[in-house]
C-alpha cells in the first residue's frame, strides 16, 4: 500500500490549497476516495504491517477531514500550519463589543426556551448567526490573506463563540421540535 506522506499538511492530504474557503463538496469527494483506498476493512488480509498502516492512514484521514469541513478549526489549522502559535480553545476575546453581543445572543437564545414561537424565533437568531458567522469568516479571509496575524486570531476567536452559540440553539430547535 503505498500511502501520502505522514509529513503532509492536511490540505496537501486532500490535494487542496492552504486556503481558507474550500468547496464542501470538493472536500468530502475527496474524502471518499481516500477512505475507499487506505480503510482498513479493505487491508483485512493483509500482513500486519500492512493493517496498522491503515488503521493510522484511515485515523489521519479521518481528523484532516474534521479539522478541513469544520470552519473554526480550519482557521486555526491555517494560522497554525503558517507559523502561528495558537492559544488554547478557552482564549477569550477582549473586544467588550463583541463579549456583550455575546450575553444577548445567549439571553435571546434561553428566551425562546419559554413563550410563544420558540421555535421561530430561534430560527431568526440562527439566520443573524449565519450571517454573523460569514462576516467573522470573511474578516479572518481579509485578516489572513493580509498577513494581519492578530486580527485573524481574533476573528478565530469570535468566530468560535458564534459557533458554540450555534450549537447550542440547535440542540434547543431539537427539544422544541418535540414538542
Amino acid at each position: 500500500m503505498q500511502s501520502p506522506e505522514l509529513s503532509q499538511n492536511y490540505f496537501e492530504l486532500f490535494g487542496l490549497n492552504p486556503v481558507f474557503e474550500i468547496d464542501p463538496t470538493e472536500l468530502h469527494a475527496r474524502q471518499q476516495r481516500l477512505q475507499a483506498t487506505y480503510h482498513p476493512d479493505r487491508h483485512a488480509a493483509s500482513s500486519d504491517q500492512q493493517k496498522r498502516l491503515s488503521v493510522q492512514m484511515a485515523s489521519w484521514i479521518n481528523q484532516a477531514y474534521e479539522t478541513l469541513q469544520d470552519p473554526v478549526k480550519r482557521a486555526r489549522y491555517l494560522l497554525e500550519i503558517n507559523g502561528t502559535s495558537m492559544p488554547d480553545d478557552s482564549a477569550t476575546t477582549a473586544d467588550g463589543a463583541f463579549l456583550m453581543e455575546q450575553i444577548e445572543l445567549r439571553e435571546e437564545v434561553e428566551a425562546c426556551r419559554h413563550g410563544e414561537n420558540g421555535l421561530q424565533r430561534s430560527e431568526d437568531i440562527a439566520e443573524r448567526l449565519d450571517q454573523r458567522a460569514n462576516d467573522l469568516a470573511r474578516e479572518f479571509v481579509d485578516s489572513f490573506g493580509a498577513g494581519k496575524t492578530d486580527a485573524a486570531i481574533e476573528a478565530s476567536r469570535k468566530m468560535q463563540f458564534i459557533q458554540r452559540i450555534q450549537q447550542q440553539l440547535a440542540e434547543l430547535q431539537f427539544e422544541l421540535e418535540d414538542f
